[in-house]
């Protein structure tokens, strides 16, 4: 058989072996294999220039069949003790050998959280009674139960010493009153004798004006006499000048005297529209004591008559107050004035209000 070499690097052919292609270096290789199928050899190596492309190269043959197997050779020398050769493949797992002993008992868990809480038991058997315990506090008394029948009257006792009566003092007072300020057996009384009191009337006899100023403040009064008033131009002041009104207005005391009580009343003559603004009448005693250059106010006197003033308020409405107990002592020679004034407070301050004025005071 020959086989060619071309030039062209070789190719495998459908058997696997190397092939020539053809007509790679301009010549013609023919249609050969390079190899019988079967071959495992290469082609020859391509000739020296300048041989032609194409040269004639033997093959060998088809292998033969597989030869006996020869005899085992001498056992080759030993190994290197220091040598570890290369671990072999793992075995098949052997048998599974027997159970060992019981290991030691291991740490105990954390407990659990706790279970649902079973059903209630049965009542168990009463138990035996305990020790009696201390006496508790006493409680709270009760009512008072109903009265029992009398008793039968008891023997007469001895005569006893007489009481004795002694007057003791006589004052004049408020009220009457006999005080015994020493008891059983010899009395010492104390006699209290009800004082004479007297009552001053006032009135106006006519209608009376009373202003309020820009800011409320009271505006003009009047001096209220017996059955007769002076309206006073000028606002009321904390001392009045003793002129010819207040002179003429005004009663002396004959004698010292406790002023204890006044009363005041006023009727307004003509409707009032007082919306956002309260309106008050109030009355006040004034006094001028002997060797004084004015009168002053007694504040104990004062009283601001009831209801206010507010809102409508219609024509013929009563306006009244009563002072509680007072006493005021005053010296004899003293001179009394009394003085009707008015004030207000809201959106509109500045306020006349008309009306008859009266009142009456109580001396003792």
């Amino acid at each position: 058989m020959n086989i060619f070499h071309c030039e062209e690097r070789r190719g495998q052919t459908s058997c696997g072996h190397d092939s020539c292609s053809q007509g790679g270096c301009g010549h013609s290789c023919g249609s050969q294999s390079c190899c019988e199928p079967g071959c495992s050899h290469s082609c020859c190596p391509p000739p020296p220039p300048p041989a032609p492309c194409c040269v004639p190269c033997p093959c060998p043959g088809p292998m033969g069949p597989t030869g006996p197997t020869g005899p085992m050779g001498p056992q080759g020398p030993a190994g290197s003790a220091t040598m570890t050769g290369a671990t072999g493949p793992q075995g098949p797992a052997g048998p599974q050998g027997p159970m060992g002993p019981r290991g030691p008992q291991g740490v105990q868990g954390i407990q659990g959280v706790p279970g649902p809480i079973g059903p209630t038991g049965p009542e168990g058997v009463q138990g035996i009674q305990g020790v009696q315990g201390p006496a508790g506090p006493t409680g709270a008394t009760g009512p008072t139960g109903a009265q029992g029948p009398t008793g039968s009257t008891g023997s007469t006792g001895a005569a006893g010493a007489a009481d004795t009566i002694t007057i003791g003092t006589t004052t004049v007072g408020q009220t009457a009153a006999v005080i015994d300020t020493t008891g059983s057996p010899n009395h010492v009384l104390n006699f209290v004798l009800p004082a004479s009191v007297s009552v001053i009337p006032f009135a106006s006899g006519g209608t009376v004006s009373l202003t309020t100023g820009s800011s409320g403040e009271a505006g003009q009064p009047c001096f209220l006499g017996f059955g007769s008033f002076v309206q006073i131009p000028s606002p009321l002041t904390a001392e009045l000048a003793p002129g010819q009104e207040a002179s003429a207005f005004s009663f002396p005391l004959p004698s010292a005297a406790t002023i204890t009580g006044i009363a005041a009343s006023f009727r307004s003559s003509f409707p009032l529209s007082l919306s956002g603004t309260v309106l008050n009448v109030s009355a006040l005693l004034f006094a001028q004591q002997p060797g004084a250059s004015s009168f002053t106010p007694i504040p104990e006197t004062a009283v601001t008559l009831s209801p206010a003033a507010t809102g409508e308020v219609p024509a013929g409405q009563t306006f009244s107050a009563v002072s509680g107990p007072i006493s005021v002592s005053e010296p004899a020679g003293t001179r009394l004035l009394l003085v009707y004034y008015a004030s207000a407070s809201g959106t509109d301050p500045a306020q006349v209000i008309s009306g008859q004025a009266s009142a009456s005071l109580s001396l003792q």
